[in-house]
């Protein structure tokens, strides 16, 4: 029974994440009162070199709770949250986001800078949305992966991947049960 349960738990997940595959997460990107999510997602697409218009944004939202700073409102006008909250953005087209993210990864290290974005420029990181569970599950993979030495761990389309080496099988992981299996016994877990 509990093997069934289990069971039904993943394939739920498996279609919670099948709907977020439009979605990316755009993050460490500074946040100010009044903000207009799309025209702000529309500027980060622009400094990635990639021209999509408003038509192409489905939605976009801060998502998360806001935290407000403990500085002087007079001095930092506008600028509440200590770290600002993610910015999701769906887009209309999964081909959008293939090309969203393949730009993010070719322009490392992109800052908010020409952004007109209050505050001093801030580095920010465009990564696919992740459901809840898998997020839990790649933080978990990655503190275990780095303790343990491995040098890839990578989200594809939704899916957790790993790899030890270059040259290694990947492994994929979709539960606790294979963060055990896969990093205690790489060489036998991996196909």
């Amino acid at each position: 029974m509990q093997e069934i349960i289990e069971q039904l738990k993943s394939d739920l997940n498996d279609k919670e994440q099948e709907l977020l595959l439009n979605d990316v997460d755009i993050t460490n990107l500074p946040e100010a009162n009044g903000e207009n999510p799309i025209h702000t997602a529309l500027l980060v697409a622009s400094k990635l070199g990639l021209n999509i218009e408003e038509r192409d944004i489905v939605s976009a939202e801060r998502v998360g709770a806001r935290r407000i700073s403990a500085a002087d409102p007079v001095t930092t006008p506008g600028l509440l949250p200590i770290r600002p909250r993610r910015l999701v953005v769906r887009l209309a087209r999964r081909d959008l986001r293939d090309r969203m993210l393949a730009s993010a990864r070719s322009r490392r290290g992109a800052t908010s800078a020409d952004l007109d974005l209050p505050g001093p420029p801030m580095r920010f990181y465009v990564n696919e949305r992740l459901t809840k569970q898998n997020g839990q599950l790649f933080r978990q993979a990655r503190e275990i992966g780095n303790r343990l030495g491995w040098k890839y761990i990578w989200t594809r389309r939704g899916r957790i991947l790993a790899r030890q080496k270059p040259g290694d099988s990947v492994c994929l992981i979709r539960s606790e049960v294979d963060l055990r299996q896969i990093f205690e016994t790489p060489t036998k877990s991996c196909k």
